[in-house]
Formats: C-alpha cells, structure tokens, sequence
C-alpha cells in the first residue's frame, strides 16, 4: 500500500512539473500595426530596429566630439 501511495505521490510530482514549463510565445499582431484601409504600419513592426538604430546613431555622435 506504502508503494502505490509513493507512486501517486510520484506522478503528482512529474505531472506539476511538467505543466510548469514555460509556454511558448503566442505570435499576435497589435491593433495598432495595421491601418484602417488593411495596409500594414511597417515603421509599428520594426519600432525595436528602428530604436535600436537610433540609439547606435546617437552613440556614435556623441563620440565624434
């Protein structure tokens, strides 16, 4: 009875860790990427690129002084 009891006691163990994992990233689209006549915002899509691009701009300048 000890065993069978150890063995649930177990598989709750396995079954909660293994739902605990992380869950992959949902691929959504924001509102605010496409416009009103169902053209895409392509400057919303790549913003991170763009900032990015920026920053390095910026950085650059500022060691040209």
């Amino acid at each position: 009875m000890r065993a069978v009891i150890a063995i649930l006691i177990g598989l709750v163990f396995l079954v909660n860790a293994a739902g605990c994992r992380q869950k992959p990233e949902v691929n959504r689209v924001d509102l605010d990427q496409i416009n009103v006549d169902d053209s895409n915002n392509y400057r919303y899509i790549f913003r991170e690129t763009i900032r990015e691009e920026r920053e390095r701009e910026n950085r650059e300048k500022k060691k040209e002084f």
